[in-house]
């Protein structure tokens, strides 16, 4: 059986209770978070094996996200522990309306400075999956971290997948964070992006940036737009588009994430790498609209992982 391999960042996501803006809010939950990590789990709750490579802070932070992921029954014994750095924290408020309003405390994080030494017993197979953003790619060591583990990985003839998840928060220059995502994006056979982020990366609407994702390793294209649904776009010229679903939506964060794992799962599950990931046997319709539903389940329930759900509790909750 295949496996997924996400790394990134390891995150606690403090929640507020209530409406408001972090001025005003006073309480806040905790949950572990990390756009990685959520696809990571939601993968796991589809019946997949998953691992996750990070370090985190040698803190009860650091230990209440190890134990987090592994409650969700994925492999933790790539996670290292750190003196030196701390564990990422995001705090997030919600106010009228659904908007959100985030900060980050990541400047000195443990999950910017991991090393290839710190993921030596990673054992790369055909058919694994190796998955990634863009917000651990901060450092200079971290890229060259993400580098090494995609040669080897592609070595070993896994798939490896690509959501950019632009924060322009945490970077100092966006032109920075563009030239960065460019580069990954040319290593990955899947990417995952949003629709103003595809605009934002190729300074070109939506629907003509996609032309210029193809030429290189890119097999399968997904571009999300919210509400209104998805898109997916094969190496061959085919594409199929997904409305989405209407749900009582509570919480957006992470339906990127749930749907993004809800793809991983499928490709994995019809084992599309046996078939070069594009072929004409696969029904590409019925993965994009099951994706499309694990993004809105997520939506229905506050946090990330906590409102991700099974296969059979998607399929019976969104029609």
């Amino acid at each position: 059986m295949s496996k997924l391999y996400s790394i990134g960042e390891l995150l606690i996501d403090f929640q507020s209770v209530g409406n408001g803006g972090l001025k005003e809010t006073k309480q806040f939950v905790k949950n572990a978070g990390g756009a990685p990590a959520n696809v990571c789990v939601q993968a796991v709750k589809l019946g997949q094996k998953a691992a996750y490579l990070t370090k985190v802070g040698n803190d009860g932070f650091g230990d209440f996200l190890i134990e987090s992921l592994k409650t969700e029954g994925v492999e933790t014994s790539f996670i290292s522990k750190t003196d030196e750095y701390d564990t990422s924290l995001a705090f997030v408020s919600f106010k009228e309306g659904g908007e959100r309003e985030f900060s980050f405390y990541r400047k000195a994080a443990a999950d910017l400075h991991f090393t290839e030494e710190d993921f030596k017993g990673v054992e790369f197979h055909a058919g694994d999956i190796l998955e990634f953003g863009s917000v651990a790619l901060k450092t200079q060591e971290a890229r060259d971290t993400h580098v090494k583990l995609i040669k080897r990985a592609k070595k070993s003839g896994a798939i490896i997948c690509f959501d950019p998840n632009l924060r322009f928060n945490l970077w100092e220059s966006k032109d920075e964070l563009k030239k960065v995502v460019n580069e990954f994006s040319a290593y990955a056979d899947v990417i995952k992006v949003g629709c103003d982020e595809l605009e934002f990366l190729k300074d070109l609407p939506a629907d003509k940036a996609v032309k210029t994702m193809f030429g290189g390793n890119l097999k399968i294209l997904l571009v999300t737009d919210g509400g209104k649904g998805a898109k997916l776009y094969l190496s061959d010229g085919r594409e199929y588009s997904c409305n989405g679903y209407k749900v009582n939506t509570i919480d957006t964060t992470g339906a990127g994430d749930s749907f993004f794992g809800g793809v991983i799962a499928q490709l994995m599950q019809e084992k599309l790498y046996e078939q070069g990931l594009v072929n004409g046997e696969t029904d590409y319709n019925k993965i994009l609209d099951f994706a499309c539903k694990c993004g809105a389940y997520t939506t229905t329930g506050y946090g990330a992982i906590p409102a991700m759900g099974n296969r059979e509790k998607i399929e019976k909750a969104v029609k």
